[in-house]
């Protein structure tokens, strides 16, 4: 027992771990090894005795303890416990977060493996309690109260999910992104239950995240695209052609529904979503990589990034026609733009993190699907991005290294087309810089040198005069010496 209360407090405990002590605590409850009481008390001084503040991990996993021994508890001192736990949040308030925090999520813990609305006046309690919550001046207790709600409602959805909708229906701002947070956590839950049946509830569901897909919070708008990708993996049937009309809906908030859509579809790959189900709808969904907006087409980058990443064969058969042709075209997209700022202008890049994106997206089909690639009419795309903002160029860097050892023949085919902006990267000035910022220069020209290197090693490569005269100009420069060494001594 003490070896497994030292492990209820660590922030470190999670997955299999956890669900190992869950069941060890589980079975001292119920052989009677110790009392429901007992080990109750012992489990919550542990927030105590792990310093001024304990982590939110901490707190999440003892009330997951407290709630899972007090579910395998007699019916009579659940019932008891349960309003003991309201009347100790109602004491402790925002006076003392921790203890309110953990008997939230007890609360809700519980309510996700008993129906709290068995038990006379628990619901609404409760429900009063989370509404309350909301209205804390303490964030943690508000995210607490949005978890416990959503985890209250899996056990007794009739008492709580339609109180959910009705508000959120009523709410704005950020109350109403706590309703969200509930209604993710609920559908989550939901996902997690073997043999999870939502379909009863999806009609009641659907219309609140259709309503608010347009929302012009774009914190609001994300809750909605992982509640929306979550459901589609519950019940693609139903999801997944809602998502396709709202996809091509016209309305004056397009843009913006656009993008709830292409971050919930890319949730629902990142869920595992059946690609049997998804691949039907992949081209409409594509669609949105042609959008105008620029935050559209980054989200859809990052939802082909996390289908090549998670289920390849969903987007292969659509790599020529829809796919590549805009990758190529954002990798190299440039749209700077210059602000003034009185006495001095600033110029900022609204296409960077869609060459980013698009780098990303082509160096996980290098590895994961290389053959539906054009790797070669690819290599121009990589010579500018070498010449690129520092971040886009040490993304560049890993690419051509990794590909060195998979496909060496199109680098060296490009190899002296790499020779101008590497040359530049490593005769990189360090002016005045000092510390950290020096540090990062040195970086960023080992990062070159290492390319060059890598390249050079290729058969083939040093048959190229221009690269074989560039690899001999840096081996023979003396500012070069002491970086070049501290390359080979990485080895």
């Amino acid at each position: 027992l003490p070896a497994a209360l030292t492990l209820s407090k660590s922030p470190l405990l999670q997955n299999p771990a956890l669900s190992s002590l869950l069941v060890l605590l589980e079975e001292m409850t119920t052989s009677k090894a110790i009392t429901f009481d007992n080990l109750r008390d012992m489990l919550v001084e542990q927030i105590d005795t792990n310093g001024s503040k304990s982590s939110k991990q901490v707190i999440s996993n003892l009330a997951e303890c407290v709630a899972t021994i007090a579910a395998v508890a007699p019916p009579a001192k659940q019932n008891t416990f349960i309003k003991n736990t309201i009347s100790a949040i109602k004491k402790s308030g925002d006076g003392n977060a921790q203890t309110t925090q953990l008997n939230l999520l007890v609360s809700g813990d519980l309510g996700r493996k008993v129906d709290l609305s068995s038990m006379p006046g628990v619901a609404d309690s409760l429900q009063q309690i989370y509404d309350q919550a909301f209205g804390s001046s303490n964030e943690d207790i508000k995210h607490a109260a949005a978890l416990a709600l959503g985890r209250a409602s899996v056990g007794a959805i009739d008492a709580f999910l339609p109180g959910i909708l009705t508000a959120l229906e009523k709410s704005s701002g950020k109350k109403q992104y706590l309703l969200l947070s509930s209604l993710r956590e609920f559908i989550h839950c939901y996902r997690e239950m073997e043999g999870g049946d939502l379909s009863s509830s999806v009609p009641l569901i659907l219309p609140h995240l259709e309503k608010n897909c347009g929302n012009d919070e774009e914190g609001v708008r994300s809750m909605v695209a992982e509640c929306l990708g979550s459901l589609a993996c519950l019940e693609p049937k139903m999801i997944l052609p809602v998502l396709q009309e709202l996809a091509t809906r016209e309305t004056p908030k397009k843009v913006v529904v656009r993008w709830t859509v292409g971050s919930a579809v890319k949730f629902a790959i990142g869920g595992h979503m059946s690609p049997n189900e998804l691949a039907p709808f992949m081209p409409t969904f594509l669609g949105l990589l042609q959008e105008d907006d620029l935050a559209v087409k980054n989200i859809a980058l990052l939802m082909v990034y996390s289908a090549v990443h998670h289920t390849p064969q969903l987007v292969v058969g659509l790599m020529k026609e829809q796919i590549l042709p805009q990758i190529y075209e954002l990798a190299q997209l440039n749209m700077e733009r210059r602000i003034d700022l009185g006495p001095f202008k600033h110029t900022v890049d609204d296409a960077l993190p869609l060459r980013k994106a698009a780098l990303s997206v082509f160096a996980t089909c290098l590895e994961k699907c290389p053959s539906s690639l054009d790797i070669p009419a690819f290599m121009p795309v990589v010579a500018k991005a070498l010449a690129d903002v520092e971040d886009v160029q040490l993304q560049t860097h890993t690419i051509v290294i990794s590909m060195c050892s998979r496909h060496p023949i199109p680098l060296v085919a490009a190899a002296d087309s790499f020779v101008a902006p590497l040359e530049k990267t490593v005769n990189k000035k360090k002016g005045q810089k000092t510390g950290t910022e020096l540090e990062r220069v040195y970086e960023w020209i080992k990062s070159g040198l290492r390319v060059m290197i890598a390249v050079s090693k290729l058969d083939g490569a040093m048959n190229n005069r221009k690269f074989a005269e560039f690899v001999d100009r840096i081996n023979n420069s003396s500012k070069h010496g002491p970086f070049l060494q501290a390359v080979e001594d990485e080895r």
